[in-house]
């Protein structure tokens, strides 16, 4: 079951994005105005940290963090250059998350954000060596290196702070060279990120329960975890809670089992309207089949649609199929022959048959456009990426 979820939790790794300094790393003086600046009131936190900032390079590193995102990004660049030439652990974290995410009008540069976060890091910023720690998962700005990015994970994870967790969690998923995976840590660091209010190491351990990777099978544990999660924010969360109902079916009881579906499909519905492709593909599915859902090829083209649009293989294949077939009273060959173009192009293994079988039926002018619309395709998420790590949200499971 868990690579069937494969796919599920692949755009999740944008949950490992960077993450900024608090109040852990500061200094006692800085902590009420990074308070306040965390808040959102930062008239106080400009005057409280301008007060701070001539005896403190940190106060002035924060201050020229604020003044970024106040807009002053000439000034808020140029204090902390000046706090960096003085030696500010604070300054370069910041600066590192700056050329990271080529904020403030700054060139986008990796590598330059590896250099400093390393600086600070071994200056003992928990944020900063978070951060390192990802950019050695991902191969950004440094060769990528599954052992030293343990290495800073776990120096960030020892403070406990449940994003540290849940990127080491990530990491410890993983095997490359030296580094093999190890699914019992995994779940654990997920489990403690997840008791810190992490929405989406919540969703990780839960599938580890659900499936008994690297912990003992739990789908009762599993079940609430998931609520969890999808409380919280995490749709994908809904479409592994429709995998869980739709697994629970039993053939012998047509009545539950109908109520089975209907709860399955239902989940779906929640993932399938706040964009995740793959449970706009299974709710699709629902519909092109009348299962938990009545009969309604109209609904599942529509579905399909959605999903296909957002590149998603599966759909498109299903989409094209649907449209040269007509199944929705219309045929048309033009876009069905584009989507089994782009569901071949996306890895799917039965697209190239399908599509070879198809266009045997299909006018070589119709041909034609369709492999002119795929050329110019390019995909469209319902979801923006996300920057930023989510929001702990302290959970009572």
């Amino acid at each position: 079951m868990k690579q069937a979820w494969a796919a599920l939790v692949a755009a999740l790794l944008s949950a490992s994005a960077f993450a900024q300094s608090g109040p852990r790393d500061a200094s006692p003086a800085l902590r009420g105005a990074i308070a306040a600046y965390r808040a959102g009131d930062l008239a106080t936190a400009e005057a409280e940290l301008r007060r701070l900032a001539p005896g403190d390079t940190n106060a002035e590193a924060w201050l020229g963090t604020l003044l970024i995102d106040r807009g002053r990004s000439p000034e808020g660049l140029q204090m902390l250059q000046h706090a960096l030439a003085a030696n500010s652990p604070e300054a370069a974290h910041q600066l590192g998350l700056v050329y990271a995410q080529g904020l403030a009008g700054v060139t986008r540069d990796q590598t330059r954000a590896a250099q400093l976060f390393e600086q600070a890091a071994n200056a003992g910023l928990s944020r900063a060596q978070l951060n390192l720690g990802v950019l050695y998962v991902r191969g950004q700005g440094v060769p990528r290196d599954l052992v030293r990015a343990r290495g800073w994970l776990e120096k960030a994870a020892a403070s406990n702070d449940p994003y540290a967790l849940y990127a080491l969690g990530r990491a410890m998923e993983e095997s490359e060279g030296a580094a093999r995976a190890d699914p019992a840590r995994a779940a654990d660091l997920y489990r403690r990120a997840a008791e810190l209010g992490h929405p989406l190491a919540a969703l990780r351990y839960a599938l580890a329960l659900a499936d008994g990777e690297g912990i003992k099978q739990d789908a009762a544990g599993a079940q609430r975890w998931l609520m969890v999660a999808q409380k919280d924010g995490v749709p994908e969360a809904a479409l592994a809670l429709g995998d869980i109902t739709a697994r629970a079916r039993n053939p012998r009881d047509k009545a539950a089992n109908q109520k089975i579906l209907e709860s399955a499909a239902a989940w779906y519905r929640v993932a399938a309207d706040a964009g995740v492709p793959s449970a706009q593909f299974k709710l699709a599915n629902a519909y092109a089949t009348g299962s938990g859902v009545g009969r309604d090829i109209g609904q599942a083209i529509g579905w399909y649609g959605r999903a296909a649009q957002q590149g998603l293989p599966e759909a498109q294949l299903a989409l094209g199929l649907l449209l040269i077939g007509g199944a929705g009273g219309t045929t048309d060959a033009v876009e069905g022959y584009k989507w089994l173009l782009l569901a071949e192009r996306g890895g799917n293994t039965d697209s190239r048959v399908v599509r070879e079988k198809a266009s045997g039926r299909i006018a070589d002018a119709d041909r034609t456009r369709g492999e002119t619309l795929a050329a110019a395709f390019a995909a469209k998420p319902e979801r923006p990426a996300v920057d930023t790590p989510p929001p702990l949200m302290r959970p009572q499971p």
